[in-house]
């Protein structure tokens, strides 16, 4: 019996070994497969173009900047106005009474008894005057009277300085907000790219959840059967089982967390968060060599900081169009035609018509201090704003440098853990095989098997780490960040794509 013993052991473990041959120890990381559910349902599977597409046609903040663009379109027209003619129709009806004609003693007036004397004239000129009392009516005797009028008015103010200025303002703020529309662009396709790996990467960790959970399992199959065959403790099976159960809480985690990178992935789409949600399982890694003095330059000159310097240049023509207002001589045109009557229809009788026309040069000299205080307050408010635009200029570059710093590292770790998943494998390989064997304790494999999962997971990591900080790294120079690395100008070193 004691030959038997150890030629059964190592049958069993002969066994066993075919058994977990049949499925690899371990699940490699382009094992994933083609597709990955973010959130279950029979939706199409997109791409990340597909998102991207679907993220500029309907996102919210990008729809925002777009309106706000048709907004700046309807301030042009309305500066525009200011070096057009006004043209207004009015038709008004009006019933009064004036009894000061008649209260007036130079017109005879205001006297009283038929007196039409006027006191201290000669008495030739009384005399003449009460031939014309009969046309002088008492002031009780005044009656009120109705009167329609219609008339077409015209009111053009000339002033060229003030023209221009209020236009080109409006030009450099649609210039501006093209520019933050392109900003807005590239910060919700990082946001999509983000969220787009951040789904495939807790997917990789699922599954690398998974591939470890059926291995514990084997394990604790393999420790329960040498457990009976007396080659193994019962807590070498303790332990087995509740490394097993300890596995499914981070196995559920990560399950969870793919259903909301793809809730924020469809909400970043425009599209109900709940919505399912499939994407292909895509994650091209580049490795060019980044020209740090050239992202440095590039950073300098991003949309959102070149809108901030068109806003420099639309305050520089508030300004314009503010010293208009002093001393800058300006030309107004005013005409009117119309009719009057009794009533409605005798208003366009012939004879009936008025009409005025005025043309008058303005020389604007005083309005207290308002003019002044305006440019004032204008010219501390665009050195304010090119202080403000030089500030934001050395944070971009900062901020690019932090990128570059992080991607390098991000790099450096992605081929690291690839030599030392490598590395694991064989490790653990070996560890399972010893321990089949009986030559090694469950400790060790356990150990194994933990460095295993830590190497998947920092390869896994640090993928997803290189490809959203390339993203981020693109906008933060000013381009797209779906674009290569090569195709934006002068930033990969050695290229010859600088324009």
């Amino acid at each position: 019996m004691t030959r038997v013993r150890p030629l059964l052991v190592l049958a069993v473990t002969a066994v066993a070994f075919c058994a977990m041959a049949e499925e690899p120890v371990f699940t490699p990381v382009e094992a994933l497969g083609a597709t990955v559910t973010a959130r279950p349902g029979t939706e199409a599977v997109l791409d990340l173009d597909q998102c991207l597409g679907l993220a500029l046609a309907a996102n919210d903040s990008v729809r925002a900047e777009r309106e706000r663009r048709h907004e700046l379109s309807g301030q042009k027209l309305q500066a525009l106005s200011t070096g057009l003619p006004t043209l207004t129709f009015t038709s008004d009806w009006s019933r009064r009474r004036d009894p000061s004609f008649a209260l007036d003693p130079t017109f005879g007036g205001g006297g009283s008894d038929g007196d039409m004397s006027v006191p201290g004239a000669d008495p030739w000129f009384d005399d003449w005057l009460a031939g014309f009392g009969s046309f002088i009516p008492a002031a009780e005797d005044i009656q009120p009277a109705s009167y329609y009028t219609s008339r077409f008015a015209l009111n053009w103010e000339l002033n060229p300085r003030k023209i221009l200025g209020a236009v080109g303002a409006a030009n450099l703020g649609i210039d501006r907000q093209e520019l933050m529309v392109s900003a807005t662009e590239h910060a919700a396709m990082t946001a999509v790219i983000e969220a787009y790996y951040r789904v495939i990467m807790m997917a990789e960790s699922v599954n690398a959840v998974e591939a470890q959970h059926a291995n514990q399992a084997e394990l604790l199959s393999l420790t329960r059967l040498r457990y009976e065959l007396g080659m193994a403790t019962r807590l070498d099976t303790l332990q087995a089982a509740v490394e097993l159960a300890n596995i499914e809480p981070n196995l559920r985690s990560f399950r969870r967390q793919i259903a909301n990178a793809g809730s924020r992935l469809n909400a970043l789409m425009g599209r109900d968060p709940s919505a399912p949600l499939n994407i292909a399982n895509a994650a091209p890694v580049e490795t060019d060599t980044i020209d740090r003095g050239m992202a440095l330059e590039l950073a300098a000159a991003r949309p959102d900081l070149e809108a901030l310097d068109r806003f420099v240049g639309m305050l520089e023509r508030q300004q314009q169009t503010q010293s208009a207002e002093r001393w800058w001589p300006y030309l107004t045109l005013y005409g009117a035609y119309g009719w009057v009557g009794t009533d409605f229809d005798s208003q366009f009788d012939s004879g009936h018509e008025n009409w005025t026309v005025s043309a008058a040069v303005n020389v604007p000299l005083w309005n207290g201090l308002n003019t002044s205080g305006q440019l004032r307050e204008t010219k501390a408010k665009i050195r304010r704003t090119e202080t403000e635009l030089q500030g934001y200029r050395r944070q971009a570059q900062v901020g690019v440098l932090t990128l570059l710093n992080n991607l390098d590292a991000a790099r450096q770790t992605l081929a690291a853990s690839q030599l030392n998943l490598e590395r694991a494998e064989e490790a653990l390989s070996e560890s399972l095989l010893m321990y089949r064997l009986g030559q090694s304790n469950y400790l060790s494999v356990l150990d194994a098997e933990s460095g295993h999962l830590t190497a998947r997971r920092v390869l896994i990591e640090s993928r997803y780490q290189v490809l959203t900080l390339t993203a981020a790294l693109k906008q933060a120079v000013g381009s797209s960040p779906v674009v290569p690395l090569t195709a934006i100008p002068g930033l990969v070193a050695g290229s010859d794509t600088r324009g």
